[in-house]
C-alpha cells in the first residue's frame, strides 16, 4: 500500500492510477479476431469508445470481408463510430526477394484501398523485414525495410490515409532507432506501441522524452500494458506500465488523437476495465 491508499502496482484490477494528465483522446478497442463486426460496433458504441481498430488478417482478412465492406461501414455509420485499419502484420515488406517483397507491398496497399472504403483515415502497419540475420547484414535488411517503406509510404498518403507506422520490437526500427525512420520520411507518421517501447529498453523517463520530443509526429497510439517478461497486450493497469509518467510528454506537448486499447482478449469485460483504466488517467479518478 502506498502513502496515500492506493495499492501497489501488482495488477489489482480495482487500483488507482496516478493521474495528471491533460489528453485528448478519442478512444477504440481491436476488435478481436473471434468477436462479431456488427455485434463489437454496437459495444464499442453502448461503452463510450469512439472507434474500433480492425486488424485485416485471419478472418477480417482483406480478401475474406471484401464483398462485406459495405455493410461494414454502414454499421459503423449507424453506430456513429469510426474505424483505423492495422494491416496484417504477417506479411513482409521487407523481404529481401524482390518478388516476395512486392507481393507483400501490393497486398498491404489493397489493404489501403479497403481501409478508405471502409472510411478510415488511419492505417498501422509494421516496418520490418523476416531477412535472415545470418544471410544478410543489418544494413542490408534496413534498406530492404527502406525498399517497402517507399512505396507504402506514399501509397497511403496518395489515398488520404496517414501512415502511422509502429515501433515494433524485433526489427531494426524500434523505439531506440525510431528517430532515424522519422527522418528519412518526413510523410510519416507513427504509432507509439508502449509496450513495445518498454521491451525496447525505454522505461516510462525515456518513453516521456521520447513522446515530447516527437509529439507532431505521433498519429496513433497504441495504450498496451505488460509485466515486462514480453508483449503480452494487457489491459492498461494490469501490468508494470506507468502510464501517467509515460504519457506524460504528450501532455506537456498538447497532444491530442486517437489511442487503441490493443488487448489481446475478446472478453468485453477486460476491455471494459482498461477503459475505465484509462478515464481514470484522464480524470484523476
Amino acid at each position: 500500500m502506498t502513502d496515500d491508499g492506493r495499492t501497489d502496482r501488482d495488477g489489482d484490477p480495482d487500483r488507482k492510477l496516478d493521474a495528471d494528465l491533460d489528453l485528448d483522446l478519442d478512444l477504440g478497442f481491436t476488435v478481436g479476431l473471434g468477436m462479431a463486426f456488427d455485434e463489437a460496433v454496437r459495444w464499442a458504441a453502448d461503452e463510450g469508445f469512439d472507434f474500433v481498430e480492425l486488424l485485416l488478417d485471419g478472418p477480417y482478412a482483406r480478401e475474406r470481408i471484401a464483398d462485406r465492406r459495405g455493410t461494414m461501414r454502414a454499421t459503423l455509420a449507424d453506430a456513429g463510430r469510426d474505424i483505423v485499419v492495422h494491416l496484417p502484420f504477417a506479411v513482409d515488406p521487407g523481404s529481401p526477394f524482390t518478388p516476395v517483397r512486392e507481393g507483400a507491398v501490393a497486398e498491404l496497399v489493397a489493404g489501403m484501398d479497403l481501409a478508405v472504403d471502409l472510411g478510415a483515415e488511419t492505417v498501422v502497419f509494421h516496418p520490418s523485414s523476416d531477412a535472415w540475420d545470418l544471410g544478410w547484414t543489418a544494413a542490408e535488411r534496413r534498406e530492404f525495410v527502406h525498399a517497402g517503406l517507399d512505396d507504402l509510404i506514399p501509397a497511403a498518403r496518395a489515398r488520404g490515409l496517414d501512415p502511422c507506422v509502429e515501433n515494433v520490437v524485433s526489427s531494426y526500427y524500434d523505439v531506440t532507432t525510431f528517430p532515424e525512420l522519422l527522418e528519412r520520411y518526413p510523410d510519416a507518421s507513427m504509432t507509439f506501441d508502449t509496450s513495445h517501447a518498454l521491451l525496447a529498453g525505454a522505461d516510462e523517463t525515456a518513453t516521456a522524452a521520447f513522446l515530447r520530443e516527437h509529439a507532431d509526429r505521433i498519429g496513433h497510439l497504441h495504450l498496451v500494458d505488460t509485466r515486462g517478461g514480453g508483449d503480452e497486450h494487457l489491459p492498461v493497469g494490469m501490468g508494470r506500465i506507468d502510464f501517467a509518467a509515460a504519457l506524460a510528454g504528450l501532455s506537456d506537448a498538447g497532444w491530442s488523437g486517437t489511442a487503441t486499447l490493443e488487448i489481446g482478449t475478446e472478453d468485453y469485460d477486460t476491455i471494459a476495465l482498461g477503459k475505465r483504466h484509462v478515464d481514470e488517467l484522464l480524470t484523476g479518478g
